[in-house]
């Protein structure tokens, strides 16, 4: 019970929800969507069809909105995935590991990164409602329980985390097929599937349709540079280091196993090895199907086995021999350091693992040479910890005006975070040591009560809350009606880096965006559209307005003040009907000026039919 709470404290720690944000606007977006398309008709995300018509999600999250409005309903909704999660992913590591390895393999995944793939985009666990959250969940359980040989549930739990997000669920499905199937059960299996899959193709049902079909050059250009972090040969070079050092350890700890934990690590070593296959095979065949799937996102799902892995390791090795610690302790120290050297020397490692277990490889060497060695260990990993805590903790100034107006609790989760993924882990191990050598009745009740209140503080202000937010979501429920009478239901709106104003208070279309442009790879029709639109609203200079994704992520050039000319050019578009700036054009008259909260600054409403009487003249650099 005491390490459960630690567990729970620290995921909540780290896990805390902030709203609406990243990939959760589009999911809430097209949650509106769904009870009402007629606003959107010509909005650029919804046009040409969305991922919507691949997930079942949208329509739980409609009917959430619809009941609890939506503030409320996107924060129960991740509430409930979260729980989930820890419960999912708490079953599946205790049919792997056990004792202090379980607890300490727990509170890892709460608090390492858990990012996956290239640039950070996506990490597994999110702090915001999507369908990949309420996948996550049910594939976990998927495989807990193929690893027990409840394969009934097993199956139909794959068949909810397909319904919910079929690329989440990908890594999983292929895990039960390693696992739990066999032999003539894989051929038919496999058969079956492949025979189902020239069937839906022949009948040209969409997307299985599209397998056998290559995305042509303009169509691949402009994912290419909408979504790099799609395409495996656009990696960077260190962005490949932690698929191939999962690769490593999986494959070591198979080679250094028996029996169904050997199978265990084999089926994850395939699941990996399939899903970077294919990710491999786009860069020499772009089939529309595969890139859609981005298979290298079976990362998610590896990344979780592989921590299992390493902790397998650490349990099964640790008080085997003083040479295996060591080899382990300096393999350990490659994982958290990683990169390209540190690669290298961790091949040299797992070889030296499994000859240790193969060959019973176990030399005796001398004492001081295994101080020297433990001693290099913890200067790295000494000097790693106090340039992390130092670049994270010590820069804080709490002095600052952009911490000093936060309240006391917004400090506490900011130390929490940025300590967190050291202290916790170290939390755990002293909590255990206490436990085994001081059990008493005094030491567990001191640590209940601790890690109650503790917890108590962490539930209590999961959901961050401000002025600012709260008004947000009450406009959010109320809406804006003197706007919504200007902006009709079948009026198309450019917001300047107002998306979420247009979708969420008014349930109005968005002209164009850049979040907006997500959906390129799943439509031509929207990468072609985007691409136009996008370079029309060039001209304003406004951050939300660039196709580009590198350089939207790169750029440091300063946003630029909207001109006659450059409102005019984008109001040229027949099918534009407003446009809404924060700052006001100089030499057009604004239809309207309003001011959404108080505690926001004013907004110009502009009416293209009026501005479309002006020349469309070129602007520098244009």
């Amino acid at each position: 019970m005491v390490l459960a709470l630690l567990v729970a404290v620290s995921w909540l720690a780290f896990h805390r929800y902030q709203g609406i944000w990243h990939d959760g606007v589009l999911y809430a977006g097209q949650a509106i969507f769904r009870r009402d398309p007629l606003p959107f008709a010509q909005d650029l995300f919804f046009a040409y069809g969305s991922q919507d018509s691949f997930t079942a999600f949208t329509g739980i999250y409609s009917l959430a909105i619809q009941e609890l409005g939506l503030p409320i309903a996107s924060m129960a909704l991740l509430g409930m995935a979260h729980l989930a999660w820890v419960a999912a992913a708490a079953f599946l590591l205790r049919g792997i590991l056990s004792g202090l390895a379980f607890w300490q393999a727990l509170i890892l995944l709460a608090v390492l990164p858990a990012t996956y793939g290239s640039m950070g985009i996506f990490s597994y666990g999110e702090t915001f409602v999507t369908a990949r959250i309420w996948a996550e969940p049910p594939a976990l359980l998927a495989v807990a329980c193929i690893l027990r040989g409840y394969r009934i549930v097993a199956i139909v739990s794959l068949a909810f985390a397909v319904a919910m997000h079929p690329v989440i669920a990908f890594p999983a499905v292929v895990f039960v097929f390693f696992f739990g199937f066999h032999g003539r059960q894989q051929l038919l299996a496999f058969a079956v599937g492949l025979a189902g899959w020239a069937i839906l193709d022949a009948l040209e049902i969409r997307p299985f349709v599209y397998l056998t079909k290559a995305m042509d050059p303009l169509w691949l250009s402009l994912s290419i540079e909408r979504s790099p972090f799609v395409f495996l040969d656009h990696w960077t070079w260190e962005e490949r280091l932690e698929p191939i050092f999962f690769a490593l350890l999986l494959g070591t700890a198979a080679l250094v196993s028996v029996g169904e934990r050997r199978a265990l690590w084999w089926s994850a070593f395939g699941v990996l090895m399939v899903g970077m296959g294919l990710a491999l095979l786009v860069v020499f065949w772009p089939s529309v199907l595969l890139i859609q799937m981005q298979p290298w996102r079976v990362l998610w799902l590896t990344k979780i086995l592989a921590l299992a892995a390493g902790m397998s390791l650490l349990k099964d090795m640790w008080s085997v021999s003083p040479y295996s610690r060591l080899l382990l302790g300096a393999l350990a120290v490659c994982a958290f350091t990683l990169d390209a050297t540190r690669l290298g020397c961790a091949v040299l490692l797992s070889a030296l693992v499994i000859a240790r277990y193969r060959f019973r490889i176990d030399p005796q060497l001398p004492p001081w040479l295994f101080r020297l060695a433990w001693f290099a260990i913890f200067i790295v990993v000494g000097e790693n910890v106090f340039w992390a805590v130092w670049l994270s903790w010590f820069p804080i100034d709490f002095n600052s005006p952009s911490l000093s107006n936060h309240e006391i609790v917004y400090r506490v989760f900011l130390v929490a975070h940025d300590t967190g993924w050291f202290v916790f882990p170290l939390a755990m191990l002293g909590t255990w040591w206490f436990l085994q050598r001081r059990d008493s009745s005094s030491v567990r009740l001191m640590l209940l009560l601790l890690f109650s209140i503790s917890l108590t503080f962490f539930v209590g202000y999961w959901h961050r809350t401000s002025r600012l937010q709260a008004a947000e979501d009450e406009l959010r429920e109320v809406g804006h009606a003197e706007l919504a009478k200007i902006i009709q239901p079948h009026h198309l709106t450019y917001w300047g880096s107002g998306l979420k104003n247009l979708w969420f208070v008014l349930h109005r279309g968005s002209y164009a965006s850049s979040q907006q442009a997500a959906g390129v790879i799943f439509s031509r029709q929207t990468a072609i559209e985007a691409d136009r639109r996008l370079a029309r609203l060039e001209i304003l200079g406004l951050p939300d307005s660039r196709f580009d994704w590198v350089s939207r992520a790169s750029s440091e050039a300063p946003e630029l003040l909207p001109t006659l000319n450059g409102i005019v050019h984008v109001c040229q578009d027949p099918i534009l009907d407003f446009v809404v700036l924060s700052q006001q054009v100089a030499g057009a008259t604004p239809m309207m000026t309003v001011r959404l909260l108080s505690s926001y600054g004013e907004y110009y409403l502009y009416a293209c039919e009026y501005l479309r009487s002006f020349p469309d003249l070129p602007s520098p650099g244009h």
